[in-house]
């Protein structure tokens, strides 16, 4: 295992995208699965919460999971393809 844990959004097109990536601080490392996963649940409740207050229909579960730092690669996609 690495030395931390990242929270990870899968996306269609850009494939896996790290929580702070995009930041000038880089990728959120956090110390310990539990960690990651309470950031991950604090973020959806208050992402449900608005979406609430505007009128949508709010998310059944988050779409970020958390991952250990050595298994992250960026842009990681599946691609699943039907047998026949």
């Amino acid at each position: 295992m690495g030395w931390g844990w990242v929270i990870v959004t899968d996306t269609l097109c850009e494939g896996w995208q790290a929580w702070g990536e995009e930041d000038a601080e880089g990728v959120q490392v956090y110390a310990t699965e539990a960690e990651a996963e309470a950031e991950i649940e604090d973020e959806f409740v208050e992402l449900v919460r608005n979406q609430i207050e505007s009128g949508m229909e709010p998310d059944q579960e988050p779409d970020a999971f958390a991952i250990p730092l050595d298994e992250y690669t960026r842009g990681r996609k599946a691609i699943w393809a039907r047998k026949n």
